[in-house]
């Protein structure tokens, strides 16, 4: 029997080469901004438990390219593989920084006005709390069949785990319902920390008025290794 696989969700990741390095002076940056601003801002992270959320225009500081222009590149190759229309380019609408210590969590929440979104772990110590995304249909759980666990389908399951391992980069569609897993690392210290990098992709006409013309958006242009 033939079988059509309609209306899947996309969910890309990926391993970034040397990110060791990166990763290195990530944690020195993310650290150094959240001692000039400790109270950050709060968003579906719970700062009561010391969720620390940054400002949102990451992608704008010049210590922090190297990332983003590694973000970029995995964003155009997604609007590649999807058939996105080529006048039409990636753009980062927002970016910004994670650290959550022991027990610091992030509640379920998707992320309005974009097409794409992401995160990268920066360091990610044993048992510092999944990703955690459910299944998008609703209806899907009006009835729910019985299932031999031996051969269920990944197709059929109506939440998935993923586990945060440092250097790797996760793309998810911006309004798949997901939350972050409370830390529970044993690691003392900074070292027991889960620090990440999030971030929201939309289209713009190539050549237009960037959405928001007093901030700098990350667009093809910027990738030329001359400026």
């Amino acid at each position: 029997m033939s079988k059509d696989a309609f209306f899947a969700t996309p969910i890309y990741f990926t391993d970034l080469a040397d990110s060791a390095a990166l990763n290195e002076n990530l944690q020195a940056g993310i650290r150094s901004w959240r001692q000039r601003d400790p109270q950050g801002t709060v968003r579906s992270n719970v700062a009561q438990t010391g969720a620390w959320h940054s400002a949102t225009d990451m992608h704008t500081r010049r210590e922090f390219d190297p990332l983003s222009r590694e973000i970029f590149e995995v964003l155009q190759g997604i609007y590649d593989e999807l058939g996105y229309d080529p006048d039409y380019e990636p753009v980062c609408d927002s970016m910004w920084a994670n650290v959550n210590s022991r027990h610091a969590y992030n509640r379920h929440h998707s992320h309005p006005h974009a097409l794409w979104s992401g995160v990268y772990y920066v360091q990610a110590p044993d048992d510092c709390g999944l990703l955690y995304f459910t299944d998008p249909r609703p209806q899907t759980q009006v009835l729910t069949p019985y299932f031999d666990l031996r051969k269920r389908h990944p197709g059929t399951w109506s939440e998935v785990f993923y586990q945060p391992q440092e250097g790797r980069l996760i793309v998810f569609p911006a309004w798949l319902m997901h939350a972050v897993h409370p830390n529970l690392s044993t690691e003392e210290g900074e070292a027991g920390e889960r620090i990440s990098v999030s971030f929201n992709f939309y289209q713009l006409r190539r050549g237009s008025q960037p959405r928001n013309p007093h901030r700098k958006e990350i667009v093809a242009g910027d990738l030329d290794p001359r400026s």
